[in-house]
């Protein structure tokens, strides 16, 4: 699901999307299926703990990742710390 509307990279995340991801996997569940739940758009260390406690599976990150002053490597192990926290 988009957590931003759709267009262009580098959007800020739209708070509603977690309670949205939350409904998604309640549904999912009582359906017995197994779908992950994937969220793209605004995802960053500041939220993806929330959205995979949300029931997120897999997040797509793209600025996250690929943008701002750090290297790739350090927005990778930024976003890898922030998962690592007790979920």
């Amino acid at each position: 699901m988009m957590s931003v509307n759709p267009g262009f990279s580098g959007q800020a995340f739209i708070p509603e999307s977690t309670a949205k991801v939350q409904r998604v996997r309640r549904q999912l569940n009582a359906l017995g299926s197994d779908a992950h739940v994937e969220v793209d758009g605004g995802i960053g260390p500041e939220n993806a703990l929330e959205l995979v406690r949300a029931g997120a599976e897999v997040l797509v990150a793209g600025s996250a990742v690929f943008g701002g002053t750090q290297s790739i490597e350090q927005n990778v192990d930024a976003l890898r710390s922030a998962l690592t926290l007790t979920v």
